[in-house]
């Protein structure tokens, strides 16, 4: 019989079918593969007016995001709220292991040598990380942009010296960490 019943409901829709239209085809013995249904969560029993209904919980959900107001802000909040957090799993996973160890580099060599107020020259930096990973002078400045651009709450840079990074159309040729 519960098969049955699930074929009404899904025929139903959207708009669901009135339990007692249910109980009319079925006879009261439906009342108990109704709550065996709704156990394993294959339908919903809600109210529609002064009316018992039952849907499917795909049709449900159409109906409520139809018809209630509230649920319908709550709904686009979770979809931003989703699509939030999958902006931001997919920019740290978008790190790979080159960045993490050229981070690992720059910190390691930006704490070794910096000065009392912890400004080191992106000179000095760029000298002992291109050496220790073998990478190009260039290839050693777009990592540093794109590494402080990502952190600016972690790395302060500072105008001067001869060859830096450059923003906003000025060189900045000191960093320290924060």
């Amino acid at each position: 019989m519960n098969s049955q019943i699930l074929d009404k409901v899904v025929e139903s829709g959207v708009c669901g079918i009135k339990k007692a239209e249910l109980k009319k085809i079925f006879g009261n013995e439906c009342e108990s593969s109704l709550a065996e249904l709704t156990n394993d969560e294959k339908i919903i029993v809600d109210n529609k007016g002064v009316a018992h209904y039952v849907w499917t919980k795909e049709n449900y959900l159409s109906h409520i995001s139809q018809n209630d107001p509230k649920f319908k802000i709550l709904s686009n909040l979770v979809k931003n709220l989703e699509n939030s957090v999958n902006q931001m799993r997919s920019q740290t996973t978008g790190k790979n292991d080159s960045d993490i160890l050229f981070q690992a580099q720059f910190d390691d060599s930006t704490s070794k040598l910096s000065s009392s107020l912890g400004w080191v020259p992106f000179s000095d930096i760029r000298q002992k990380v291109c050496e220790s990973l073998e990478i190009s002078q260039e290839k050693f400045y777009a990592l540093a942009s794109s590494l402080i651009e990502s952190n600016q709450a972690k790395y302060e840079i500072s105008t001067g010296g001869q060859e830096g990074i450059t923003v906003r159309g000025m060189l900045h040729g000191y960093v320290r960490k924060l």
